[in-house]
């Protein structure tokens, strides 16, 4: 009788509450609690960085030029793709090599001219949060690396996508 007791103990504890701790994970990864480490807001005088849980701006442009060939494929000319991913690729390497933010932001106003006033003008009025960043990483199938979620690059993730968006 104990060991149906403790059976029936498990399967409990295995159907009600993994799915709970699951929820409560993903919940504290979303808060910034367990999560990967983001790269700080650079500030700039052309994008919004002061909102809650704003992203930097090559992540807000990142999300919002998927968002837009998502949306509407023509809103990135499919005749200037490969010269804005050759730009993307570039503000990627920099991200994923930490560089300073003055090369970042360079490289992102490369990007911000290869794209054209009006997408990124369309971009910057979005404002994505860090939820939405979480989001577009759980549903592009973004794997968590060996060293853990601290050890994940949200930004560099983002710009590496749209490079692979702008490829496609």
């Amino acid at each position: 009788m104990k060991n149906k007791m403790e059976h029936h103990t498990f399967y409990f504890l295995q159907k009600k509450l993994f799915p709970a701790a699951l929820v409560g994970a993903l919940a504290l990864a979303t808060a910034g609690c367990i999560g990967p480490t983001m790269s700080p807001v650079v500030p700039d005088t052309n994008w919004n960085t002061n909102y809650e849980d704003a992203l930097s701006p090559h992540t807000q442009l990142a999300l919002g030029v998927m968002k837009a060939l998502k949306d509407d494929p023509n809103a990135v000319p499919s005749g200037s793709r490969a010269e804005i991913a050759r730009h993307w690729q570039k503000l990627a390497n920099l991200i994923g090599a930490k560089a300073s933010p003055a090369d970042i932001n360079s490289a992102r106003l490369e990007v911000e001219h290869a794209l054209g006033k009006s997408l990124v003008t369309q971009i910057k009025a979005e404002q994505p949060t860090r939820g939405d960043l979480m989001g577009f990483m759980m549903s592009s199938g973004t794997r968590i690396p060996k060293g853990g979620m601290a050890s994940l690059n949200p930004d560099h993730v983002a710009a590496t996508k749209v490079v692979e968006a702008l490829n496609k």
